[in-house]
């Protein structure tokens, strides 16, 4: 059984050392979720960028994962859905949905922009690190036009 997030926080010894390393910085909290972003990928060898994906395609294959999504696009996501959250519990809450297979419902993102489903089906992502932008893309437009890293397509 996976644990839960909170269960996780709380057991994860290399977790709680590393984020305890990162909140004694003279960082702002943005920075702080930064250097957690570079970090909790590191610790556990996540995709940090969509980019990053292809380097893990045997083992989504075994595991049957056929959307598999990096943390930089979960993040985005998570920051869309929540936008005054503070960035350093999103990038948290991006690592654990990463690392445990877990992802946010495009639904919810298309209903969230557009008060119901809408009849724009894709979105894109544009931005650096956690500095993200969530783009809806209309049928005549072309998400790499738009300056996104990634297009995301609700099926």
């Amino acid at each position: 059984m996976k644990p839960n997030f909170e269960q996780w926080i709380k057991k994860d010894q290399r977790l709680n050392e590393l984020l305890v390393e990162i909140q004694s910085t003279d960082c702002t909290p943005f920075e702080q979720a930064e250097l957690a972003f570079d970090k909790l990928c590191t610790l556990y060898n996540l995709p940090k960028m969509p980019e990053d994906l292809a380097q893990f395609e045997a083992y989504y294959e075994r595991k049957g994962i056929d959307s598999p999504r990096s943390v930089y696009e979960e993040a985005a996501l998570l920051k869309f859905l929540e936008p005054n959250d503070d960035p350093r519990g999103v990038i948290l809450l991006a690592v654990f949905h990463v690392k445990n297979n877990i992802g946010v419902d495009l639904k919810d993102v298309f209903a969230q922009a557009h008060g119901k489903l809408t009849t724009i089906p894709r979105l894109g992502i544009k931005g650096e690190g956690l500095d993200t932008k969530i783009i809806f893309i209309k049928d005549n437009e072309n998400w790499f036009d738009l300056g996104c890293k990634v297009m995301m397509q609700l099926n």
